[in-house]
Parts: C-alpha cells; structure tokens; sequence
C-alpha cells in the first residue's frame, strides 16, 4: 500500500448545504455524509466564487480565478496549449507524482472526453446534456433504454421541473455513477496511489427522484424560501428567459409557493439518495482496505436557490448560490472539528498538492486549507457580475446595473441593500474587486507577456530575426 494518501474528491452538482444533516437539515436523512463530518473537519463556510457550473469547475481544475482562465460562463473552456504556458491540472500533477488519477462521472470539460489530466474517465455528463454518447449512454442503450430530455419525464413541465424518474434503480444516473466509482476502486492497484474525482450529476435539476424517493420526506417539514426582494427583483426576467430556453423550456414566472414546496421536495429526495451513494464508494474503500490512507473531501460547484428570493439554480451571487458544503475527512488521523473561517473552491487546488507532496506552482490563486484567516475578503466572478465578501459583508456588482451591499451578520438573508450607507466597508471591498479584477486582467493575458524585453544586452532579442515565444510561460 502506498505512504501517499489517497485522495477521493466526491463533488455534486448545485448542493447547497443546508440540505445536509451535519450542516442542521432535520427533514432529511444523510447518514453517510454526517459520518464524513464526524470524522473530519466540517468547513462552515465554503464560497463558490464562480457560482455557475462551468467556471466553477474550471477553476477548481486549473486553480486560477474564472476571470484568470477566461471561463466566465457555461459556453467557455480553458485554452488548449494552456501545458506550454505551465498552467497544469492537479490531476495533471498528481499523475507526474505518481498517482493513478480516475474521473468518475460528471466533470463538464470541453470537448466532453478530454483527459485534462486524468488517467482513466469513466462519463456521465450532465442530466441536460442528452446527445452526449458518454459511457452512461452506452450502458443506457446496453439495457434497451435511453436518454430523455427532462420534458417527457412525468410532472416536469407542471412542477417546474420536479419530476419523476423511471429509469430502473441501476440505471438511475448518480447510482449509476457510484457504482462505476466504486467498481474503480476495487480494481485500483493496491501498490499506487489513487486520487478519484467522482462527480455526481444530481442533485442538479431536473429534480428528478424516483418516486418511491419522496416517501421519505414530509414535504411539511421543509423551510420556506426567502422572500423576494427589491435587488433580487433585478434578476427575476433574465432568469425568467434563461429557463424558457430549450435546454430546460420551463416558464418561471408564474413560480408559487406550492411550486417552490415541490421542488424541494424533489431536491431532498435526491439528496437522501445522494447520501446513499455516498455510502457506497466508502463502503468501496473500506472493502479494498485503502480507507485508512485516504483524504475523502465532499463539495460541490455552487448551490441551488430552490425558491429563494423567487429565483431557481445559481448564477447569482446571494448566499443560496455561493454556498456550498465542504467536508475533509483525512481517515489517516480522523478528528472532527468545525472551521468558521470562511473558504472558497479556489482552495482545493493548493491543498490537493500539498496532499500529495506536489510543490504548489505560482499561479494558484487559493490557498492551502490550512493557511485561511479571519479577515480574507474573498473575490469572485462570472459573466453576470462580481462579488467581494469578507468582514461579515458582501459588496456585489451586476452587469445589469444593479449594485448591493448586505450586512451578513445582522442581516444573513439579504434582505436589505445597504448600499450607499456604509462608505467604508464599501470602498474596502470596492477595493478588493479592483485587485481581483486587475490580477484576472493579468491572468488571463499572461500567454502574451515578453519578458525577453527586459533580457541582458547579449540576448537575441536585441537581433534582428528574433522569433518571439508564443504563448509565454508563466513563471
């Protein structure tokens, strides 16, 4: 058995915490995860600074900020000769250290069966991507059944997308997903170290459990959205407009308290059973013996409105959004704990180096999870707009025009914009945003820096003839 750690990285797609029993849900059962916070550190607050599934993905993958890999929505993807510049996946390094790397699932890369650093891709990409002949596809079609666009599934269209599945158990996408998972890891050879990403497609919409699933819910039980307000009022058409669209062609202006109970409690359904297949690529790692030197985090991308302040999905950045579960269980040395002090997603690529013994390289923009404070401000960014948190405020600019400032401790649910009357925090915040900016700006046109301008008088750059190196390394 290696001395390395294994590393399992278990990353749903749009979970937000409060629908975890370890992060205070009591109308729902998670088990498995709970164990995974009771035997490791549980991260109170987590941000997705990107709060839309492709940026958030891209950056946790590469490191840099959405604005630093250019990967500001859902239609962008890393440039491909980014390796000649130096800017490398972690999987990509943790393979050049010698780990087996394994990408189970979801992963939402561009092309869809590219490497990007992993050895082994077994794929099933998201609910909506129903033309991909990933190896779900495959296993659909083995089986005699197929891929369906959310509208044929029964209730979609009336219940705004809470619907019902009757796909058979196996062949339900996130069992199906935990399945190959764990079979991978059965098959793991014993003598290398192992580093898996398993990206779950749910609890993403459609919400679509099985219906058995929402037995075990009492849709009574579940919290109430919160109100709408003035600045999320902002949003509301755009939105509106987005989901109308053909990928999911659901009509949300008319979106009731009885619709807003509906899809939670689909959510929950998939969440519970979420939980489940959790507990089978655990109960994986225990069998093949590897548990006990491996680090299992558990994440996600960003997290789901479900209602709040009228709105469905992420794109935004109210708390719902931007918030999303982060468990490290290092069952090396179990010891559970709670960390207040607030992290982003950006975090995950310097601490899964450090992990594996890799040198963090100079263009990571996180930090190691064990090197956070108390007063980080922390920055982010999509093609919608920006976000500074920190110092128990949030300061947010949209492209819309619409400017807030919310007071997260006295006011946790934003319902007043503070703008305007607290100058101070705004400029310090104000002032966070600019560096992010800049630095993004920098980031992202780094492949065209010469630095031979500033080279000694003996360099051929001095010459005629010189052939300038395209795109430049990062250094």
């Amino acid at each position: 058995m290696s001395r390395q750690p294994d590393i399992l990285f278990l990353l749903p797609d749009q979970l937000r915490p409060d629908f975890l029993g370890c992060y205070g849900a009591g109308f729902l059962k998670t088990p498995h995860i709970d164990a995974l916070a009771e035997a490791g550190l549980r991260y109170e607050t987590c941000i997705s600074p990107s709060p839309i599934c492709v940026p958030a993905r891209a950056s946790m993958l590469t490191g840099q900020s959405a604005m630093g890999c250019g990967v500001m929505d859902n239609l962008h993807w890393p440039r491909p000769d980014r390796p000649a510049m130096g800017l490398r996946t972690w999987p990509d390094h943790l393979a050049s250290a010698g780990y087996a790397t394994a990408a189970i699932g979801k992963m939402h890369f561009y092309p869809w069966d590219i490497s990007e650093g992993f050895d082994t891709r077994v794929i099933a990409e998201d609910k909506r991507h129903i033309h991909i002949r990933d190896d779900y596809d495959a296993a659909l079609r083995a089986a005699g059944l197929r891929k369906v666009h959310a509208r044929e599934q029964e209730g979609y269209v009336d219940g705004k997308g809470a619907s019902i599945s009757d796909l058979p158990e196996p062949y339900q996408v996130d069992r199906w997903v935990a399945g190959q998972a764990a079979e991978a890891i059965r098959a793991a050879d014993p003598d290398r170290p192992l580093a898996m990403m398993v990206g779950f497609p749910g609890p993403h919409c459609p919400y679509d459990p099985p219906r058995e699933a929402l037995d075990s819910i009492d849709p009574a039980s579940l919290p109430a959205p919160l109100p709408r307000t003035a600045e999320s009022a902002t949003h509301h058409a755009a939105f509106v407009a987005s989901y109308k669209r053909g990928w999911a062609d659901i009509d949300y202006s008319d979106l009731t308290d009885a619709h807003v109970r509906g899809i939670r409690h689909h959510y929950a359904a998939l969440v519970e059973r979420l939980d489940q297949d959790v507990g089978t690529i655990i109960a994986a790692l225990r069998e093949s013996g590897r548990l006990d030197n491996t680090i299992v985090i558990f994440a996600s991308d960003h997290g789901d409105y479900l209602g709040d302040f009228g709105l469905v999905g992420k794109t935004y950045f109210h708390e719902p959004a931007i918030r999303v579960p982060l468990i490290v269980a290092d069952f090396r040395a179990p010891a559970p704990g709670v960390e207040a002090r607030a992290v982003s997603l950006l975090d995950l690529y310097p601490s899964f180096l450090d992990w594996a013994g890799v040198e963090v390289p100079c263009h990571a923009r996180g930090r190691r999870l064990g090197d956070i404070d108390r007063d980080r401000i922390i920055t982010g960014a999509t093609v919608h707009g920006m976000m500074a948190r920190g110092l128990g405020w949030k300061l947010v600019r949209y492209r819309n025009g619409t400017v807030a400032l919310f007071d997260l401790t006295r006011d946790p649910q934003e319902q007043q914009n503070r703008i305007g009357d607290q100058p101070e925090i705004q400029a310090v915040l104000d002032h966070a945003l600019t560096l992010a900016v800049l630095d993004g700006f920098a980031a992202a046109h780094a492949d065209k820096k010469v630095a031979e301008a500033q080279a000694g008088p003996d360099h051929d750059f001095y010459g005629r003839g010189w052939q300038r190196p395209y795109p430049a390394p990062i250094n």
